[in-house]
């Protein structure tokens, strides 16, 4: 080997090492990809896409994303969480069809270390016949399960699908509907917490819920106090009886229909003795009303004359 040669692999072999030293974060930790099993999709069809990750030597702990997508020729229907790696949702993943954006929060306790591992579905509905494309923000992180939020770098290859004109007489396909059939279990089962903080919802008491679903993903969650109606709700929910006397019911609903239904006994529940005792003292003032009122009657009716007979 030339002498040129050998000082130019030392020089980069010092660089490399230099690198990994000083710059750890530039070494690439995970690998995000967009995974479809539509081979051809034709306008008005309806198809899944699968947000996956692969991981190097790195726990993952959590994902802090935000894709775009061409929202003139797609338009996301939904998007599920069911069977993701991640079990925590700061921020459960929304869309804005009008802005083509997508973003969440997602992790997992203890972190995760893996390939090919299912963060979210997006069910994706085609609009208009061309190319498409479907990719991460710059705005988008990873961190570290080190305690430390550490972020750490990661390649993200954008998404490319090529919507195709339909041919007369075929009808539109949907992959969504199928696993929404399929999906016959009850989202997992969870806790009702009540708490109440200084510094959340000004101090007054709220409950706190949590839970998962393995197949379609979690749709929404019902709360109803004492004798109230159900009405959607979003966790923490501030409670409305601050006495903390009503039964509290939280319902947690997938996407296929199937419900999970919880229910808290009231925390400061009136005791019995208080119900006799509120009961006796209205019966005694309604007795005692009553006396009064017949006394006071009686002295009022006029009286009899006796006419004396000589």
């Amino acid at each position: 080997m030339k002498l040129v040669e050998k000082n130019y692999v030392i020089k980069l072999a010092v660089t490399v090492i230099f690198v990994f030293i000083f710059f750890p974060n530039l070494v690439r930790a995970a690998d995000f990809f967009f995974d479809s099993s539509s081979e051809k999709i034709y306008k008005d069809d309806t198809f899944v896409v699968k947000l996956k990750l692969s991981t190097a030597d790195n726990l993952i702990n959590a994902v802090e994303g935000s894709l775009s997508f061409d929202n003139s020729k797609l338009e996301v229907k939904e998007i599920s969480t069911g069977g993701s790696i991640f079990s925590l949702w700061p921020k459960p993943a929304v869309f804005l069809n009008e802005k083509g954006k997508i973003s969440f929060v997602g992790g997992v306790m203890g972190g995760f270390q893996g390939v090919d591992a299912e963060i979210l579905k997006i069910i994706f509905t085609a609009k208009k016949e061309g190319a498409a494309d479907l990719q991460f923000e710059k705005d988008s992180s990873l961190f570290l399960n080190d305690g430390k939020g550490t972020k750490v770098s990661f390649k993200a290859n954008p998404f490319r699908v090529s919507i195709l004109e339909r041919p007369e007489g075929l009808v539109p396909k949907d992959e969504w509907q199928p696993l929404l059939k399929q999906d016959m279990t009850q989202p997992e089962p969870f806790e009702l917490i009540v708490d109440k903080i200084p510094f959340v919802f000004e101090g007054d008491y709220f409950v706190s819920f949590f839970t998962t679903d393995k197949d379609s993903g979690i749709d929404h969650y019902e709360i109803r106090e004492g004798d109230g109606g159900l009405i959607k709700a979003e966790s923490p929910y501030r409670l409305k009886d601050q006495s903390l006397r009503s039964k509290i019911e939280v319902k947690a609903l997938d996407k296929a229909g199937n419900e999970r239904l919880v229910v808290l006994q009231p925390l400061h529940p009136e005791k019995i003795y208080q119900k006799f005792l509120f009961w006796g003292i209205i019966i005694l003032i309604l007795l005692v009303a009553l006396g009064f009122f017949f006394r006071k009657k009686k002295r009022s009716k006029p009286g009899k004359f006796i006419r004396s007979r000589k």
